[in-house]
């Protein structure tokens, strides 16, 4: 049951404060502008691997990439305050699979879609630890080795 002490105003559905949404804007703008040439620099990376004619196109699929995470994760993301931004690891071993593929004599045409059904079917897996709650396996990962790999990742 709603009472009049719980409603929230209708000119202010969140119960956020102007104060608070300046700051979530900065916050934001902060965030893209670590996250951008990241994206760039990792699509470029990926992109130059499979021929170095494909670096420009490289760098707007990587802006493409940090727009996309900008848009869905908030959509679908289960905590308020959440960041995404573009990974390390993930686009040395998109690079060093493209590498490998073009080496092994892929098509450059259909390099692009098999990294972006690896990154699929990755993110897939990560899906399916979440559903069967996989989180609960790292208290049999040292302590000492967790930390250390964490960072060198990124």
């Amino acid at each position: 049951m709603v009472t009049a002490s719980t409603r929230v105003p209708a000119a202010n559905p969140a119960g956020v404060s102007p104060s608070a949404r300046v700051g979530d804007l900065w916050g934001g703008l902060a965030a893209m502008l670590v996250a951008l040439p990241a994206a760039v620099a990792y699509g470029v990376l990926v992109y130059s691997a499979i021929d170095p004619a494909l670096a420009g196109q490289g760098a707007l699929y990587g802006i493409l990439g940090a727009a996309a995470l900008g848009i869905v994760t908030p959509v679908i993301g289960r905590t308020p305050a959440l960041i995404t931004a573009p990974c390390a690891p993930a686009a040395a071993v998109l690079t060093g699979l493209a590498v490998e593929l073009v080496s092994s004599g892929v098509a450059v045409g259909r390099v692009p879609a098999l990294l972006a059904l690896t990154a699929g079917l990755a993110g897939a897996l990560q899906l399916l630890f979440g559903v069967l709650r996989g989180g609960r396996f790292i208290k049999y990962i040292p302590y000492r080795w967790s930390t250390a790999t964490s960072p060198a990742s990124a």
